[in-house]
């Protein structure tokens, strides 16, 4: 039987030796293997989230440290918020993630949380053994230029030692909403994230810096108020959005951090006011509703007065964003039955505003929705404002456009009108000729030729007087009377060129003035060419024919006429002198000092009448 027993295969020594073998490789390796609740690091790593894992521990009185905070594991709980967002806390909260790191696995890593609004981040890194081998503090309270790692998130690089256990604590404190994105990267998928943000929000700058100076040069050019009070708001959502995703912190004031820890409360308060300029420019509300204007500028001020007494540090960082949340939606309350109203009427441009103010409730009922812990972190989630604000600004450049289209047709139908008034006050009612308004406005203002086309600067001044035309009134009445007026004006138009004027000065006293001719010879030729218009009958229906002569005096003169009046004197002169010497003649006024029978310029000495070129 012995010898039998020591023949036998020893299972109950085996199992004993594979159980202390076991116990060894288990000890050997405890540092490597990862218990379910810690966060594994391997070399395949390259971000790893650490919501999954996190813990967290309420501190509203401030009373724990590190090592307290450390001693008081079993008190952490998984958070019950939605992902990634703590809400709001007052006080302070620490967050535990335990971390295991493998034997291939690098030792530097990034922590990385992509919220840049937390006020003060304070890390700390323990050892299985419960040794300190990590501290760093990180925060909008620390200026860009100070901070250990000079990037737009708030980050620290972390040594951390492989194959043992280790206990991440985080403590935060900040007045904002502690959305906690953080999680542990390699250095190089750092550069990748950070790389993907900085492209979004480099594109969104500069569409909001085309738009801002877009609306100031509109501003400078037209002097409209409404281009300066959207140009306020998109500076004010731009501060905004430099604050909220701390590019702001990165390029525009890294030497400080008032700014990166208070403008994102700040700049919703300074919206509001601008956003009150705009309504009140784009909706015309001091004319459609002054009552809801008063109140709208009643909310512009208390916005400015809850800012400045943010700035004097008179009202803590939340109330300050209540109230920019609040006024906001008060503001919105107010403009919507105006923008209602006056899209029933028609206005096109009220359509943009009212779809460019729902995207813009849209952004901050988002805002408001993350800042009271009541949605997860998200991509959409983190840029849903800044996109809202994105569509709110195209929405609202469409109201520029059509604000400026309307500003257009305004400006036609002012210099419509404006024309149509002048016509009317430069112009004879009966023939359509100009009157003596509008015949010394055309020759003050430029001569009777296009100056380009002119050689000379003489201008010849026709005042007709027609002969015979009262019988003609007085036996056929006003009615006939008036079509001969029309035949006499029209025989004179077309005796001149379009570029020369035919004027009626009233009753049946004529006007022609004649620019671009050779001497004073070519000048009489014309005033004949004139009174022949007179030797065939004039034909005025029911085989009516009337027989009409004119008495001409003219006189010569340069434009632009310095003095129409003497011209127009010295030119009536001779035409009177005409009437006296028997009529139907032509008189030059500079004849004037001869004998009546030499200053007649009869058809047959003027040779032969001329077309003038």
């Amino acid at each position: 039987m012995a010898v039998a027993g020591r023949g036998t295969f020893p299972w109950r020594t085996f199992g004993v030796c594979l159980w202390v073998m076991l116990g060894w490789m288990a000890w050997l390796g405890s540092a490597v293997a990862a218990s379910p609740d810690a966060l594994r690091l391997t070399a395949k790593t390259q971000s790893a989230d650490a919501w999954p894992m996190l813990r967290v521990l309420d501190d509203p009185d401030l009373r724990l440290d590190a090592v307290a905070a450390l001693a008081s594991m079993d008190r952490f709980e998984p958070p019950s918020t939605p992902y990634g967002n703590l809400g709001q806390h007052r006080g302070a909260v620490w967050l535990h993630v335990p971390l295991v790191i493998e034997q291939d696995a690098p030792s530097s890593w990034t922590l990385r949380v992509a919220n840049s609004l937390l006020h003060d981040v304070q890390v700390r890194v323990f050892d299985a053994r419960g040794q300190l081998i990590h501290q760093s503090q990180i925060g909008a309270l620390i200026p860009f230029a100070e901070r250990e790692q000079k990037t737009r998130a708030l980050t620290t690089l972390l040594s951390l030692p492989s194959r043992q256990r280790l206990d991440l604590l985080v403590r935060v404190q900040s007045p904002t909403a502690l959305v906690l994105p953080m999680a542990l990267l390699q250095p190089g998928a750092l550069g990748v994230e950070e790389s993907r943000e900085q492209a979004l929000q480099g594109m969104m700058s500069g569409l909001w810096l085309f738009m801002i100076l877009y609306c100031l040069a509109n501003w400078v050019h037209r002097r409209q108020g409404l281009f300066l009070a959207y140009a306020a708001v998109l500076v004010s959502s731009w501060l905004f959005a430099q604050a909220v995703y701390g590019t702001g912190a990165q390029y525009l004031w890294p030497n400080g951090s008032w700014l990166s820890a208070h403008l994102a409360a700040l700049a919703p308060l300074m919206m509001v006011s601008a956003n009150a300029g705009f309504f009140h420019a784009s909706l015309d509300m001091r004319t459609h509703a002054p009552s809801l204007a008063r109140a709208m500028m009643i909310v512009s001020v208390l916005a400015m007065t809850v800012a400045l007494v943010f700035i004097a540090n008179l009202v803590p960082h939340r109330a300050a964003t209540g109230a920019g949340l609040g006024l906001m939606l008060t503001q919105l309350a107010l403009a919507m039955p105006v923008m209602v109203r006056r899209l029933r009427a028609g206005d096109r441009a009220t359509a943009y505003l009212l779809v460019g103010s729902g995207v813009y409730l849209g952004g901050i009922v988002q805002m408001l929705v993350v800042v009271q812990g009541w949605a997860p972190f998200s991509f959409a989630n983190a840029h849903g404002a800044l996109f809202c604000f994105a569509g709110e600004m195209v929405c609202w450049l469409l109201v520029l456009s059509a604000r400026l289209e309307q500003l257009r047709k305004s400006a036609n139908e002012a210099r419509r009108e404006h024309d149509t008034l002048r016509l009317l006050a430069h112009t004879d009612p009966l023939t359509g000729l100009r009157n003596r308004r509008g015949l010394e406005a055309s020759l003050v203002a430029e001569p009777p030729v296009a100056r380009k086309h002119s050689l000379t600067h003489r201008l010849a001044i026709y005042v007709l007087d027609l002969d015979g035309f009262k019988p003609v009134n007085d036996r056929w009445g006003h009615d006939v009377g008036d079509a001969l007026l029309n035949q006499v004006a029209k025989r004179l138009a077309r005796a001149v060129r379009p570029t020369d004027i035919v004027a009626r000065l009233g009753g049946d006293e004529f006007v022609v003035a004649v620019g671009d001719f050779d001497d004073e010879r070519q000048a009489e030729q014309i005033g004949h060419k004139l009174l022949a218009q007179f030797e065939q009958a004039f034909t005025l229906g029911e085989a009516r024919e009337v027989q009409l002569g004119a008495s001409i005096g003219f006189a010569l003169g340069r434009w632009p006429v310095i003095d129409f009046a003497q011209l127009l004197q010295s030119a009536d002169t001779a035409m009177y002198a005409a009437k006296k010497s028997g009529k139907n003649c032509l008189v030059a006024a500079d004849n004037l000092q001869q004998p009546a029978a030499q200053r007649i310029r009869p058809v047959a000495e003027a040779g032969p009448s001329i077309t003038p070129p």
